[in-house]
Protein backbone atom coordinates (compact mmCIF):
# COMPACT_ATOMS: atom_id res chain seq x y z
CA UNK A 1 0.00 0.00 0.00
CA UNK A 2 1.38 3.40 -0.91
CA UNK A 3 1.68 6.21 1.60
CA UNK A 4 -0.69 9.15 1.12
CA UNK A 5 0.67 12.68 0.89
CA UNK A 6 -0.35 15.22 3.52
CA UNK A 7 -2.72 16.87 1.04
CA UNK A 8 -4.32 13.52 0.10
CA UNK A 9 -4.76 12.72 3.80
CA UNK A 10 -6.48 16.06 4.46
CA UNK A 11 -8.83 15.51 1.52
CA UNK A 12 -9.61 11.96 2.67
CA UNK A 13 -10.36 13.11 6.23
CA UNK A 14 -12.71 15.84 4.96
CA UNK A 15 -14.42 13.33 2.62
CA UNK A 16 -14.85 10.90 5.54
CA UNK A 17 -16.50 13.62 7.66
CA UNK A 18 -18.77 14.72 4.80
CA UNK A 19 -19.82 11.13 4.18
CA UNK A 20 -20.59 10.52 7.87
CA UNK A 21 -22.75 13.64 7.92
CA UNK A 22 -24.62 12.53 4.79
CA UNK A 23 -25.17 9.02 6.15
CA UNK A 24 -26.54 10.40 9.43
CA UNK A 25 -28.93 12.67 7.48
CA UNK A 26 -30.02 9.56 5.55
CA UNK A 27 -30.93 7.82 8.81
CA UNK A 28 -27.86 5.92 10.02
CA UNK A 29 -26.76 6.13 13.63
CA UNK A 30 -23.40 7.90 14.22
CA UNK A 31 -21.53 4.60 14.83
CA UNK A 32 -23.05 3.03 11.69
CA UNK A 33 -22.28 6.18 9.67
CA UNK A 34 -18.66 6.04 10.87
CA UNK A 35 -18.37 2.35 9.95
CA UNK A 36 -19.77 2.92 6.46
CA UNK A 37 -17.49 5.92 5.89
CA UNK A 38 -14.56 3.70 6.92
CA UNK A 39 -15.62 1.06 4.38
CA UNK A 40 -15.70 3.73 1.66
CA UNK A 41 -12.27 4.99 2.79
CA UNK A 42 -10.90 1.47 2.33
CA UNK A 43 -12.67 1.12 -1.01
CA UNK A 44 -11.17 4.39 -2.22
CA UNK A 45 -7.67 3.22 -1.30
CA UNK A 46 -8.06 0.05 -3.39
CA UNK A 47 -8.52 1.38 -6.91
CA UNK A 48 -9.42 -2.08 -8.26
CA UNK A 49 -12.60 -2.34 -6.20
CA UNK A 50 -15.72 -1.29 -8.08
CA UNK A 51 -18.21 -1.60 -5.23
CA UNK A 52 -20.57 1.36 -4.90
CA UNK A 53 -23.48 2.67 -2.89
CA UNK A 54 -26.71 3.29 -4.77
CA UNK A 55 -26.99 6.91 -3.79
CA UNK A 56 -23.63 7.58 -5.49
CA UNK A 57 -25.39 6.79 -8.79
CA UNK A 58 -27.26 9.13 -11.15
CA UNK A 59 -29.98 6.46 -11.54
CA UNK A 60 -30.88 6.59 -7.84
CA UNK A 61 -33.97 8.70 -7.08
CA UNK A 62 -33.25 10.38 -3.74
CA UNK A 63 -36.87 11.47 -3.24
CA UNK A 64 -38.38 7.99 -3.57
CA UNK A 65 -35.17 6.08 -2.68
CA UNK A 66 -35.55 3.85 -5.73
CA UNK A 67 -33.43 2.91 -8.74
CA UNK A 68 -34.73 3.55 -12.24
CA UNK A 69 -32.89 0.46 -13.56
CA UNK A 70 -33.68 -2.10 -10.83
CA UNK A 71 -37.23 -3.15 -11.65
CA UNK A 72 -39.57 -5.62 -10.04
CA UNK A 73 -41.68 -8.17 -11.96
CA UNK A 74 -44.23 -5.50 -12.92
CA UNK A 75 -41.65 -3.00 -14.19
CA UNK A 76 -41.76 -0.77 -11.11
CA UNK A 77 -38.53 0.70 -9.68
CA UNK A 78 -37.16 -1.21 -6.69
CA UNK A 79 -35.66 0.11 -3.49
CA UNK A 80 -32.05 -1.03 -3.59
CA UNK A 81 -29.99 -1.66 -0.45
CA UNK A 82 -28.98 1.97 0.14
CA UNK A 83 -26.08 1.37 2.51
CA UNK A 84 -24.68 -1.82 0.98
CA UNK A 85 -21.55 -1.70 -1.15
CA UNK A 86 -22.11 -3.79 -4.27
CA UNK A 87 -21.19 -4.04 -7.93
CA UNK A 88 -23.93 -2.76 -10.22
CA UNK A 89 -23.44 -3.11 -13.97
CA UNK A 90 -25.70 -0.08 -14.55
CA UNK A 91 -23.88 2.27 -12.17
CA UNK A 92 -23.11 5.83 -13.35
CA UNK A 93 -21.30 8.05 -10.86
CA UNK A 94 -23.09 11.31 -10.05
CA UNK A 95 -21.34 14.24 -11.65
CA UNK A 96 -19.99 12.18 -14.58
CA UNK A 97 -21.42 12.56 -18.04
Amino acid sequence: MRVMTEEETEIAVLRHARRRETFEKEGLTPPDAWELADKLWERDLDIGKKRRLCFECTRYDTKFKTCEKLLDGRGNPQRPPRFTLWRCPMFILKGKS
